[in-house]
């Protein structure tokens, strides 16, 4: 069986598509609130569907009074800021401003005169605008849900809030009405097809790159210096948005038992979660304090993304100990860099990282687990700048040409003008797509 949608047309040639990515902007500084792996996903392939002459126009909202009208990320490339709701909105308050965004998506395109080969929305929120512009645009629909809230909930870190019934079935219903939905890994289609009944055929895996001209390996000493990073000491890294579902706290505490490492410091990159109800930050300061290794623990903040591979060339190993991932593009950008990960043996982080070949996958979150791979890797650093060696070349096989190239394949082959289509439990899903009120009457 395929995993390309319905090929009803011949591969056609693509011209222009609209990402829709409604609660955070490619533009945005990683690491800071809801921004991260999405962020760079929609930014690469856009820039990667560009040099194949396809142009794309992403809709985001406007998050300051100081955002322009539009902006150019390359000759093809535009950002187009619309209003949604005030600029500090969390993610659950924007939920009040889906139908006003899509809207606006939808008069832009009108006075600008212009017609998309598809739609392809990001994340549940803009999931749920694409059912409105679906049927306004008259354009085939692809999704990708980065995360899924069933997912998460099913695996939540200690003290985290589970992800609200609303998003859970919204999501069922963003999979069972876009046209195509686009995942990762083989693990995360398998999972989408059994939580929502959609059909296998439906569903295309796309692996995520990595840009290898700014990730690459690096003198580790000039990174350090560069840096301020010390450099006698050995050196761990965790990149990523500060929020419990990333597991910070199992980092802390491992590093509290590494005595046969007296000397480890910690790196963490990245700011609180904007959605939060409160500050990650101190909570684990508070932690570090109350475990003794607060001094050998500095938090960095967020970094311009042009900034972060002298971060991975410092580090002697990157940590991923989340909860729940469905990739994982940190692992994989330092791989590109040479430095080994440490990763919690997750099916979407065991897509990239090989255990005991490129850095060691962990299975579970008990700290003494992570202490015992971070003192094996860490203690023999022959063996560790091997497997970045090994992680370097595995790198090379993600690139985001490919993954644009994949892309471009399955959207030339989805039916232009979608038509009625049954689903696996029977639902009819019209061409017409559901308004916000109709998604949440058929919620329940």
């Amino acid at each position: 069986m395929t995993d390309l949608a319905r090929p009803v047309q011949p591969a056609r040639m693509l011209e222009r598509l609209a990402f829709i990515s409604l609660h955070t902007s490619p533009t945005a500084s990683l690491g800071r609130g809801a921004n991260g792996g999405l962020n760079v996903y929609v930014r690469e392939v856009c820039a990667a569907l560009a040099t194949g002459g396809v142009a794309s126009d992403i809709f985001t909202r406007r998050s300051s009074p100081g955002d322009p009208a539009s902006e150019r990320l390359g000759p093809l490339v535009r950002v187009v800021y619309l209003p949604a709701g005030p600029p500090a909105a969390g993610k659950y308050e924007l939920f009040d401003h889906v139908d006003s965004f899509a809207e606006e998506v939808a008069a832009w395109v009108a006075r600008h005169g212009l017609r998309y080969d598809a739609l392809y929305s990001h994340y549940w929120l803009s999931g749920a605008a694409a059912c409105t512009l679906r049927g306004l645009l008259r354009t085939p629909w692809l999704h990708t849900a980065h995360t899924l809230a069933l997912t998460k909930n099913a695996s939540l870190a200690p003290g985290a809030a589970p992800e609200p019934e609303l998003r859970q079935r919204l999501e069922g219903e963003i999979s069972r009405s876009a046209d195509l939905l686009v995942v990762s890994t083989e693990a995360e289609a398998e999972a989408l097809a059994r939580a929502y009944g959609v059909h296998r055929d439906r569903i295309q895996v796309v692996a995520p790159g990595v840009d290898l001209e700014r990730f690459s390996p690096g003198d580790k000493a000039v990174a350090r210096r560069r840096l301020g990073y010390p450099p006698e000491y050995p050196l761990l890294l965790f990149v990523g948005r500060l929020e419990r579902l990333k597991g910070v706290e199992v980092i802390l505490r491992a590093m509290a038992l590494c005595d046969e490492l007296p000397g480890l410091r910690l790196a963490v990159v990245g700011e609180d979660s904007r959605d939060a109800e409160e500050s990650e930050e101190q909570r684990l300061r508070a932690l570090a304090a109350g475990l003794g290794v607060a001094g050998r623990v500095e938090f960095r903040g967020s970094v311009a993304q042009a900034e972060l591979p002298d971060h991975y060339r410092a580090a002697d190993a990157c940590v991923v100990p989340s909860y729940s991932e469905s990739f994982g593009l940190v692992g994989l950008e330092a791989q590109a860099c040479a430095c080994p990960v440490i990763a919690a043996d997750l099916a979407g982080l065991a897509s990239m990282v090989r255990d005991g070949v490129t850095g060691f996958l962990v299975e579970g979150h008990e700290p003494a687990e992570w202490a015992g791979r971070i003192v094996q890797l860490l203690g023999d650093p022959a063996g560790a700048e091997q497997m970045g060696r090994c992680a370097q070349l595995l790198a090379q096989r993600f690139t985001w040409s490919r993954t644009a190239s994949r892309l471009s394949a399955a959207v030339a082959r989805l039916d232009p003008e979608p038509q009625l289509r049954i689903q696996a439990r029977g639902i009819p899903v019209l061409e017409e797509a559901p308004s916000r009120e109709e998604l949440l009457s058929n919620a329940g």
